[in-house]
């Protein structure tokens, strides 16, 4: 199913309480892996009760079917005082979105430079404890530290990103990208992250897993550590 039959779907069973449907994320920014990225999108109703989400879920079966995570639902005035609690997410939302319907509300969401910061340190500590824990749990199993590489890339490429914003505001689409142009500001092995990535698309890595995965958490540790130094005025 295309966005374009989702946004029909949805129209058609909210009626008038929809006011915009955005997609966003790899599907917006160009660097989806085919397959393996559902393509996010972002539903602002005017009033989002119980028995909106009810009419809004009949608008969904498809589109679901598809492989396509549902929409994260906010209404306007949610939504427009989320910057502080999101603004990992909403400042990718309001860099890399395209609107499928209604009004583009992104642009009026302004997400201070100190909550980004704090908010990529506390997810970079996170993961970073997250994958001590993976390691302990693995015991050196190879099919169970690639699963782990696999499904850490991604986060950590989309954190990577978010860094790169608090040093140079804009950004690039790709994530790969950001995290390599990130090695300007900050002392950690990108190209970890980067093989890990690959590993997600299926290829063969040019390193023994139990490698790879030492140098992927010491990148993480290395970003970790580089982030919490940074001092971004309020």
């Amino acid at each position: 199913m295309t966005p374009e039959q989702f946004t029909s779907d949805l129209k058609a069973a909210c009626g008038d309480n929809l006011l915009s449907l955005v997609l966003y994320g790899s599907a917006a920014a160009g660097d989806a892996v085919p397959g393996k990225s559902g393509a996010n999108t972002l539903a602002v109703l005017k009033t989002c009760g119980p028995a909106d989400l009810k009419a809004a879920a009949a608008g969904l079966k498809g589109w679901l079917k598809s492989g396509n995570p549902a929409p994260v639902m906010f209404s306007r005035e949610q939504l427009l005082t989320s910057a502080d609690t999101f603004p990992i997410e909403l400042a990718d939302m309001k860099d890399f979105h395209r609107v499928l319907y209604g009004e583009d509300i992104l642009p009026a969401i302004t997400i201070k430079p100190h909550e980004l910061r704090l908010a990529v340190e506390r997810e970079l500590k996170g993961k970073l404890l997250r994958l001590r824990e993976a390691c302990l749990r693995a015991g050196g199993d190879r099919k169970t530290l690639t699963a782990v590489l696999a499904g850490f890339s991604s986060e950590m490429l989309v954190l990577c990103r978010a860094a790169l914003r608090l040093k140079a505001g804009k950004v690039p689409a790709t994530k790969l990208e950001c995290a390599r142009e990130l090695k300007k500001h900050a002392a950690f092995d990108a190209e970890a992250f980067a093989a890990a990535d690959a590993l997600r698309r299926g290829e063969k890595p040019a390193e023994e897993i139990a490698i790879l995965f030492d140098r992927f958490l010491g990148a993480a540790a290395g970003l970790s550590a580089a982030v919490d130094s940074w001092d971004v005025a309020k």
